[in-house]
Parts: structure tokens; sequence; C-alpha cells
């Protein structure tokens, strides 16, 4: 049964990000030895219990912690934990390097992993050592991974939470302090020079019967300058009605122009 999808062999060694984001994050956690000596097997259950404080706080995904510091640094680093781990469930005399370089590849690879904060990702280890899983007898790639898929599913539902919590409250404290800078009608109507007589509803009402009136005005100015023109051709037509009698009355001959 595959647990994970491996884009290893497709992508090659990952060397660590050089883009702003990654250089931030190793400004903040410093560089990769720094970065392990920070968060090393020892750190692992305070890690799990400040899951909260991390998204909270904004803290990096672990995606951008594997970009910021490379797949081999980090891989590297998940490997130092697994190891430890299998030791403290009991393999001590049977920790196979293959078997921990193959889980601490398929957590780095996993895409369960790429939205979870590193303190979600670390905490894990402590609950496995802790028995949280029901690991029974030799402990094998299989069930490890096994353990950390159903982990990683709950722990990014906690995630969520924590982050829509806290974006709920950021809206709240907005709205609040939205409420305490407003002003009423009166008082924007006032600094605009606005009639406030009606509310806004009633301003909306008259600017909307200024604009019909004034459509309006230019739809009857455009029919007014129609109706001088015709008015106009109607007199031309008069004129020459009258000229085109007087010379039939008078037997004078309506002859062109001759052409210059």
């Amino acid at each position: 049964m595959e647990l994970i999808n491996s884009n290893r062999q497709q992508t090659g060694l990952v060397v660590a990000g050089q883009d702003a984001k990654c250089v931030a994050i190793r400004e903040r956690y410093g560089e990769l030895p720094a970065f392990t000596t920070k968060y090393t097997p020892a750190k692992q259950r305070q890690c799990y219990h400040n899951v909260t404080k991390a998204v909270e706080a904004g803290a990096p995904s672990f995606v951008m912690i594997k970009k910021a510091y490379g797949d081999q640094g980090i891989t590297a680093f998940i490997k130092t934990h697994v190891a430890e781990a299998i030791i403290r469930l009991g393999e001590d005399r049977d920790v196979d390097d293959n078997d921990t370089q193959f889980i601490a590849e398929a957590i780095v690879d996993s895409d369960r992993t790429q939205t979870l904060t590193l303190a979600s990702v670390i905490g894990f280890f402590y609950l496995l050592k802790c028995g949280e899983f029901d690991i029974y007898g030799k402990v094998t790639p299989r069930k490890v991974l096994e353990a950390f898929r159903k982990y990683a599913d709950k722990q990014q539902a906690i995630e969520n939470r924590i982050a829509f919590e806290k974006e709920q409250r950021e809206k709240e404290a907005a709205d609040e302090e939205a409420r305490k800078n407003a002003i009423t009608w009166e008082e924007f109507a006032a600094s605009q020079g606005i009639d406030p007589e009606g509310g806004l509803a009633g301003h909306l009402i008259r600017q909307a019967n200024a604009a019909r009136e004034q459509k309006e005005r230019e739809k009857q100015a455009g029919r007014n300058h129609i109706i001088v023109f015709l008015e106009a051709i109607n007199q031309l037509n008069s004129v020459l009605a009258f000229v085109a009698d007087y010379c039939r009355i008078k037997k004078i001959p309506l002859q062109r122009p001759e052409t210059p």
C-alpha cells in the first residue's frame, strides 16, 4: 500500500532557496546548523504544546522551511527525529539507517506536511514516543508512516481551526475599532456640504432624481435643436413656394443660374 506521493525522483535535490522569504526564514531561525540545534529531539514536547502559538504567530509552513533549507538539509534534520523516536520505542538494537532515511524522505515529500507548521511535524515524534499510535512489535516504516498519515490529517484540521478562530478575532477587533471611529450621517453630510434630510437613502434618491432631470433636460435640448432645424426648413420651403407663385403670376420664367 502506497502511503505517500514522493516527488523526490522527479525533482532531484533541491538546494536552499535564495528568494526573499527563504532568506527571511534563515535570518529568523539561523542557518541549518543553528536551526537543527534549536529544534533538537529534546524540543519535541515543547513543539507539540506550542502549535497554537506557532499558527497564531504566523510561523512559516513546513514547505517553506524545506524550501529555505533544501530537501537534503531538512531530510537529514527529520531523520534525527525519526531515529531518536525509534530508539525511544525500544528498537535501539535494530535501527536500520535505510529505514530511517526512507521514513524521513517520505515525511518530507508527503503532501500532508506541506501546509503544516514545523511545530506540528516535530510534535508527531513526541506523540509517537508516547505510544499514541499503538505501534506494537517491530517498528517498521509502514507503521510509522501510517501513523503519521492519520496524525497529519487530524493536525491539519486543528491548525485550520486555530487559524480560523484567529481570523475571526481579528475581524471582530477591526469591526469594533471601525465602530469606535465611525461618524453619523449628519456629521458626514455637514463635512461634505450635503443636505442631511432623509438620511443617506434620501440623499441617494435626490441624486437619482437630479440625474434623471439632467438627462431629461439634455434630451429636451437635443429635441429643441431638431425643432429649430425643421422650422427653418419649413420657412425656406414657404419662401420658395412664394417665389414660384409670384413668377407664375407675373409670367416670369424660372431659369437655372448659369454655371460659370
